[in-house]
C-alpha cells in the first residue's frame, strides 16, 4: 500500500515525535527490541502510520485489519463494505495525524493472525532536520535520544 502523506518535512514545518511500544502478540518481547520512535507530520494519516510502524518492526507479510484507538475513544480504521463493525471506524485513509494532542496516549492494533498490539504516545514535536538525513515523504522509525523517548 502505497503512502498517503504530503511531504514529511517543509519549511518551517515541525514533525510529529510518536513513541510505539510493542505490548502484545509477539510470542517473546525484549523491551529494548519492541520500542520504536517515529517522526510523521501532522498531515500524514493513520494509514501512513500503520504501515511506518509495520516497517519499523520488520513486518512484510501483513494482514488487512489495523485499527488505532485514540485516547479520547475514538477508532480509526479501515473501512471496509461488508466488515462487521466497519462502519464505526473513521476512515484511516483520511485521518489525519493532526488529530493527536499533547501527550496523548493511543494503541494500534495489527490482526495479521497475530494480534500485535501496541502502545502509542505523542512525545512532541520536533524538526526533522535534527534527526533525519534525507526528507521522506511518509512517516519514518528514527533513532532518539533516551530521555526523549516515552517511560513506560
Amino acid at each position: 500500500m502505497p503512502f498517503h502523506g504530503d511531504l514529511l518535512h517543509l519549511p518551517g514545518t515541525l514533525c510529529l515525535s510518536i513513541g510505539v511500544t510493542l505490548t502484545a502478540g509477539a510470542s517473546t518481547i525484549d523491551v529494548k527490541a519492541a520500542e520504536r520512535t517515529l517522526a510523521a507530520s501532522p498531515r500524514h494519516t493513520f494509514a501512513d502510520l500503520a504501515m511506518a510502524i509495520d516497517e519499523a518492526f520488520g513486518r512484510w507479510e501483513l494482514g488487512d485489519r489495523r485499527a488505532f484507538t485514540l485516547g479520547d475513544g475514538t477508532r480509526v480504521g479501515e473501512v471496509a463494505a461488508g466488515r462487521p463493525g466497519s462502519r464505526r471506524l473513521v476512515d484511516y485513509r483520511h485521518a489525519r495525524l493532526h488529530r493527536l494532542r499533547g501527550e496523548e496516549r493511543f494503541v494500534y492494533i495489527l490482526d495479521s493472525g497475530e494480534r500485535l498490539v501496541h502502545d502509542c504516545v505523542l512525545i512532541g514535536s520536533i524538526d526533522p532536520s535534527d534527526v533525519l538525513a534525507d526528507r521522506p515523504g511518509h512517516p519514518v522509525c528514527f533513532s532518539a535520544p533516551p530521555e526523549v523517548l516515552p517511560r513506560r
